[in-house]
This record gives structure tokens, C-alpha cells and sequence, in this order.
């Protein structure tokens, strides 16, 4: 299986900038990933953090040091990462994006 992470849309259109500045293709990453993989817990950790790794790659053009644009950065990011989890669609690596390392501890109560 894989994954296309897309920079979202609003993330682009930051700081008041005009939607027309949007390029018309907008940058992605494809990560694979193997269903089998994520029914253990080594599977899940290293698929999460390919997909945070792809979301940092996508979202670099807005990385900045100025804080306003690294606001921008973390949410970019952030969305990312919740889209990808979200389109993987299995419950193993929502619980470990959630709770991260708890998340054993936390599906067991």
C-alpha cells in the first residue's frame, strides 16, 4: 500500500497570502507501507514516524524561524500527519498517534 501526504491547501495560503500565490501543484510524498506491518508494535512506531518525516518534508517551504511562519510550520505538519493517520485507517496507528508510546498502556484500561 502507499500513501500520498499532501501539504494542505490553508497551510499554503498563510500569513494573508493571496490564493492566486498557490502553486497549482501542491507538494507531496508517497510513503509504502504494508497492511501486515501494522499489527505489531515495531510496524506502527516506524510507519508513524515515515509519515511524520514525509510531513516535514512537505511542509518544509513554510520551516522559519520567525515565529508567525513556525506557527504555520507546526500546523502544517500537524494536519499532515492527522490526514495520514486518518486515510491509513487503522485503529493500531490512531491509538499510537494519539497516546504514542501510552497507547498500550491507555487500549489495555
Amino acid at each position: 500500500m502507499s500513501l500520498r501526504i499532501a501539504l494542505a491547501l490553508a497551510a499554503l495560503a498563510f500569513n494573508g497570502t493571496a490564493l492566486a500565490s498557490i502553486p497549482k501543484e501542491l507538494p507531496s510524498v508517497v510513503v509504502k507501507y504494508d497492511d501486515a506491518s501494522l499489527n505489531t508494535r515495531a510496524g506502527v512506531a516506524s510507519l508513524h514516524a515515515r509519515l511524520r518525516a514525509a510531513a516535514h518534508q512537505v511542509c518544509s517551504p513554510l520551516d522559519s524561524r520567525v515565529l508567525g511562519l513556525r506557527e504555520q510550520y507546526e500546523r502544517c505538519v500537524s494536519d499532515a500527519m492527522s490526514q495520514s493517520v486518518d486515510s491509513v485507517a487503522n485503529s493500531n496507528l490512531k491509538r499510537y498517534h494519539l497516546y504514542g508510546k501510552r497507547a498500550e498502556l491507555i487500549a489495555s484500561n
